[in-house]
C-alpha cells in the first residue's frame, strides 16, 4: 500500500518512483518471456523502423499467462487501485523494448490524449505502472517527465488543428501478410501511427518552451525492479538507447471500472483498448 505521502507526491507531481516487491528470479523468468514473445508473430508485435528490431509487444496479457498474472501482483494492484480510487480493470498492457543502440525515440505526448480520442476514454481515472525489467539510466532512453503538466493546459494537436485543441487536464484523477507491422511502412492501419517514433498528438517545441518554463524536465532512472507510476496526463516521452544495454520496460495501464470506454467509430485491436470491464482481483500465491 502507498502512503498518504506517497499519494500527495503522486498528485502533485504526477508521477511517483518506488520499488515492486519483484524478486530477481521472477525478473529474470519476465524477461525471459519478454523474449518468447519478441519471437512470436502477432499483431501487437511492432517493430523499429529498420524492420529488424522490436519496438513494443502490446497485450501480453491477453497471450502469456505469465503477464496475466503479473498485472494482479497486489503490490502494484493495490497501489493503483489507490491513486484511482477504487477497482480497475486492464486497459493495455505492453513492453517498450528500447534495444540497445537501436531503440528509437517516443516523442513528447499525453497518453490521455490518445485513449479519449481513439478510444473513448472518458476521464483520465486512470494511471500507468512501469516495472524496470533492466537498470534504466541515463543513458538507455529513461522515460522523460515534466512534474506537474498533468495539472496544466496543453495542446492535443488533433489532425488538422494546429494545435489549438487543449486538455484542461482536471483534477479527476508495417504491415504484412504475417500480420507483423513495422512503425514506418506503408499502408499501415490507423492505430499503427500510436505506435511509432511518427508519433500522433507529439507535441511542438514551442508548446514544451512554455510548459518546461513553469516546471522542468527529469528522468525516471533506477534499478531493474523499480516501480514508476505516472499520470495518463503527465506530458513525457524518451530519447535513443545509445547504450549497449537493453532498456526493457513492462506497461501496465489501469481504468476505473466506472471509467468504461464509449463507441466509436473505428475502435483500436482489444491488445490496444481492452474492453473487459471485469474488476481485477489481487493475485494469490507466487507469481
Amino acid at each position: 500500500m502507498l502512503s498518504p505521502a506517497q499519494i500527495t507526491d503522486y498528485r502533485s507531481t504526477g508521477f511517483l518512483l518506488t520499488d515492486s516487491g519483484i524478486g530477481s528470479r521472477d525478473l529474470e523468468r519476465v524477461r525471459e518471456e519478454v523474449a518468447r514473445l519478441e519471437g512470436v508473430e502477432h499483431p501487437g508485435r511492432v517493430m523499429e523502423n529498420d524492420g529488424a528490431t522490436v519496438r513494443g509487444l502490446h497485450g501480453c496479457h491477453q497471450v502469456s499467462e505469465l503477464f496475466g498474472r503479473l498485472v494482479r501482483l497486489p503490490r502494484i494492484l493495490d497501489a493503483a487501485r489507490q491513486l484511482v480510487g477504487g477497482d480497475v480493470y486492464v486497459h493495455q498492457v505492453k513492453v517498450n523494448a528500447k534495444r540497445a543502440l537501436h531503440g528509437d525515440v517516443w516523442p513528447w505526448h499525453q497518453d490521455y490524449v490518445f485513449w479519449q480520442h481513439k478510444d473513448g476514454m472518458r476521464r483520465p481515472l486512470a494511471v500507468n505502472a512501469a516495472i524496470f525489467l533492466d537498470e534504466v539510466t541515463e543513458f538507455n532512453g529513461p522515460l522523460l517527465l515534466i512534474p506537474g503538466s498533468h495539472r496544466k493546459r496543453v495542446p492535443q494537436n488533433l489532425p488538422g488543428n494546429d494545435g489549438e485543441t487543449a486538455t484542461d487536464n482536471p483534477g479527476t484523477a508495417s504491415g504484412n501478410a504475417d500480420g507483423e507491422h513495422r512503425s514506418g511502412a506503408s499502408g499501415k492501419q490507423d492505430w499503427l501511427s500510436n505506435l511509432s517514433a511518427d508519433l500522433d498528438f507529439r507535441l511542438r517545441a514551442e508548446q514544451l518552451t512554455s510548459l518546461v518554463a513553469e516546471s522542468h524536465i527529469t528522468s525516471a532512472t533506477g534499478p531493474a525492479g523499480a516501480l514508476l507510476f505516472f499520470d495518463p496526463r503527465i506530458v513525457h516521452g524518451s530519447g535513443t538507447n545509445m547504450s549497449p544495454f537493453d532498456r526493457r520496460v513492462a506497461l501496465f495501464t489501469y481504468n476505473s471500472v466506472t471509467n468504461p470506454l464509449s463507441d466509436v467509430a473505428s475502435p483500436r485491436p482489444e491488445f490496444l483498448a481492452a474492453r473487459d470491464y471485469r474488476p481485477l482481483s489481487p493475485l494469490s500465491g507466487a507469481l
